[in-house]
């Protein structure tokens, strides 16, 4: 760890007077390297306005999560998550793991692939404006989702998606987010059938053939699509998207549909909002949380109304 202000720190949950206000979580290769470039332009921003700063590298799976639950617990008032997604989704989970009952605000300094959570909020894009958001923008309290023990801040989901990004995982690195995701969902897809399960949304229960559930905080994942376009995060539910059993050309005309969101027209789509979903099946489905894989079905997803400060430019 570096940065100015970090010989400012004090242990046992303590704050010097003087301690710095901000520790930067920084993912240095997100986007293909965009990470470290991104916090190198918005860095003397922070400078100019006189905000102290200590600044951390995440370098390994899970680390930006360490990281955000120690600044938490040493009671930092702001964490910022200097990356993609990714580093959005580890750094929530250090926040709320670290200081439950009043966790630090999130600011995000997007340098990622795809940065959905940055887009479902107009946070910008370019490094020097979001840290002139982070050092003059509004507090905007949301919501956030939780599937089993892992919070996220966007969409998670089970079944098809799940698949994607289990199976997106295992492929090296240095392609292209979108185009993994995409190569991997056409592979997925050629043999993928819908499943038996148990789905309980809000106390009601049913069985249904499943081909995806999605329970979501924003409107958008995986690449720009629009899964949930009813998806509010400061209602108290999430939206929940389901698709029954579908043929696969179909089910491809379906899932070219919902980049703008037109796909809850059609007669296999269900929609609503819940404040929890419990999916169960005999057949263990794989389950994934802001595009990051935790694991299997049975799955509970739930909202956590207001339970995050984040930083936005004013006005939007």
């Amino acid at each position: 760890m570096s940065g100015e202000g970090a010989g400012a720190m004090i242990g046992c949950g303590g704050r010097a007077v003087d301690a710095p206000e901000i520790f930067a979580v920084i993912n240095p290769v997100a986007g293909g390297g965009t990470g470290l470039r991104a916090w190198l332009s918005a860095r003397p921003v922070l400078q100019a306005a006189g905000r102290r700063t200590v600044e951390a590298t995440a370098r390994a799976p899970l680390e930006a999560w360490r990281l955000a639950e120690r600044a938490a617990r040493e009671g930092f008032p702001v964490v910022a998550a200097v990356g993609g997604d990714g580093t959005v989704h580890e750094v929530l989970n250090g926040l709320l793991r670290g200081r439950p009952e009043h966790p630090p605000a999130l600011a995000v300094i997007p340098a990622g692939t795809g940065n959905i959570f940055a887009h479902a909020f107009s946070l910008p894009r370019q490094p020097r404006a979001a840290a002139r958001a982070l050092v003059s923008g509004a507090r905007r309290r949301i919501d956030v989702g939780l599937a089993n023990e892992r919070y996220f801040a966007s969409v998670a989901g089970v079944g098809f998606d799940g698949e994607i990004v289990s199976r997106a995982g295992r492929w090296p690195g240095w392609i292209d987010g979108k185009i993994r995701h995409i190569a991997v969902g056409l592979l997925v897809l050629a043999a993928y059938q819908a499943t038996p399960v148990r789905v309980r949304i809000d106390g009601a229960e049913r069985r249904l053939p499943l081909f995806l559930l999605a329970a979501a905080n924003t409107p958008w994942y995986g690449g720009g699509i629009q899964i949930a376009p009813h998806a509010r995060p400061d209602d108290g539910a999430l939206a929940v998207v389901t698709i029954t059993e579908i043929g696969r050309l179909e089910a491809f005309r379906l899932l070219a549909r919902s980049f703008s969101g037109r796909h809850l027209g059609h007669t296999r789509v269900e929609h609503t909002s819940a404040k929890q979903v419990h999916v169960d099946s005999d057949i263990p489905l794989r389950v994934h949380a802001d595009g990051e894989a935790i694991g299997c079905s049975p799955v509970t997803f739930q909202c956590v109304p207001g339970a995050l400060e984040l930083l936005i430019p004013r006005g939007r």
